[in-house]
């Protein structure tokens, strides 16, 4: 008993010893080295780290609810994020479609609204989650039904405002070598968000024959670079040990210059070449000197609209993104009477299109004086 107290009691001060050692080979310089924080010395995010990366070389997720290892170095987000894996597997329900009715009739009366208040065209983008358009890299398990609750849901609605933009991802990825979606995060890459603003483009185009579009050379990839693992490594505490690809798109590189303002203030918060932004905390107005159209834009996006920014900045020459989560109640009428554009885009990923709430109608006290008229 005496020897498995002096064993425990000499491991544990070679803990003592050693953790702090790692800590200090471990930093990156000399001046990031915190000698007398405890916190810092006896940090022990190197042994989970270590972990990961083992199980990770195994097949094995660290945190199977937020990521889950597919084949060839592939990640996929788990069922904490709007379960998304429970949702795409399991077989559409009555309740799912009932739910595409309301959330079909909302969008009708808000398009009714919309329209009264002069905007042109009123449009939603369904972004695919990466599983819906790469499955063959998760695991079988994991795959989802076919058709989801997503399609059918979508499939009851059976509206103009919809645009499907799945079908041109997998066209694409039959025919292009370069992949659509980074293997290490949840979003598109630029390429990816090119081919889906063509097909938004296409489908516009009947909509609103009066615009211009960017040129069909404009989304071919001009470079493809290394990046550092993505949001998903980033969860798996890998993103400094997985690597991913960055392809840039021609589009990206036009010499176009930006002025980025704080709607609510008014104030200039960056000015200067067009650079991709990410998903914005406060509505924020991007205006596009020389952009293909002398158009007002009310846009709803969430963090997939990232990758879109600079096509969007190309093409109009105001554009006010708001982060989706302001949702379609009396908040986004009364940016609509402030904001007056000529059209309102909703981009949004697929597996958060059920949590936006279409399903509310536009305010009373706004609507009724359009329907006298």
């Amino acid at each position: 008993m005496k020897r498995k107290t002096l064993i425990f009691i000499g491991t544990v001060f070679l803990i003592i010893l050693i953790v702090p050692l790692v800590n200090i080979i471990s930093a990156p310089k000399l001046d990031a080295i915190e000698w007398k924080e405890k916190t810092f010395l006896y940090n022990m995010d190197f042994a989970s780290k270590w972990t990961a990366r083992t199980l990770y070389f195994l097949g094995i997720s660290l945190d199977p609810n937020q990521v889950i290892i597919g084949r060839d170095g592939w990640l996929y987000l788990g069922d904490r994020h709007e379960k998304t894996l429970t949702f795409d597997r399991r077989v559409p329900t009555e309740e799912d479609i009932l739910l595409g009715h309301r959330i079909g009739a909302s969008i009708k009366a808000w398009d009714f609204f919309l329209a009264g208040k002069g905007v042109k065209a009123f449009v939603i983008m369904i972004g695919p989650n990466k599983g819906t358009i790469y499955p063959e890299h998760m695991p079988t398990w994991a795959r989802s039904a076919t058709p989801n609750t997503i399609e059918t849901l979508t499939n009851e609605l059976g509206l103009l405002n919809l645009i499907d933009l799945k079908s041109a991802l997998l066209t694409a990825k039959l025919n292009q070598s370069d992949s659509l979606y980074y293997k290490t995060d949840t979003h598109w890459n630029y390429f990816g968000a090119g081919i889906a603003f063509q097909r938004f483009a296409q489908e516009m185009h009947k909509l609103a024959p009066e615009l211009y579009w960017p040129s069909a050379d404009l989304y071919q990839i001009k470079s493809l670079n290394p990046r550092g693992g993505g949001d998903l490594a980033n969860f798996l505490r890998l993103r400094e040990n997985l690597t991913d690809f960055e392809p840039i798109i021609n589009a990206q590189t036009l010499p176009l210059k930006t002025i980025h303002y704080d709607f609510k203030t008014g104030q200039a918060i960056y000015e200067g070449a067009s650079i991709p932004i990410g998903t914005p905390n406060r509505p924020l107005l991007v205006r596009t000197e020389g952009a293909l159209n002398n158009k007002k834009v009310l846009w709803l996006r969430d963090s997939f609209g990232s990758a879109m920014s600079q096509l969007m900045a190309l093409t109009f020459s105001d554009v006010l993104e708001v982060h989706n989560d302001m949702k379609f109640d009396a908040r986004f009428a009364q940016l609509v009477e402030d904001w007056k554009p000529d059209y309102v885009f909703v981009t949004v990923v697929e597996r958060t299109f059920k949590a936006v709430p279409f399903t509310s109608d536009p305010p009373l006290k706004i609507t009724l004086p359009d329907i006298k008229k």
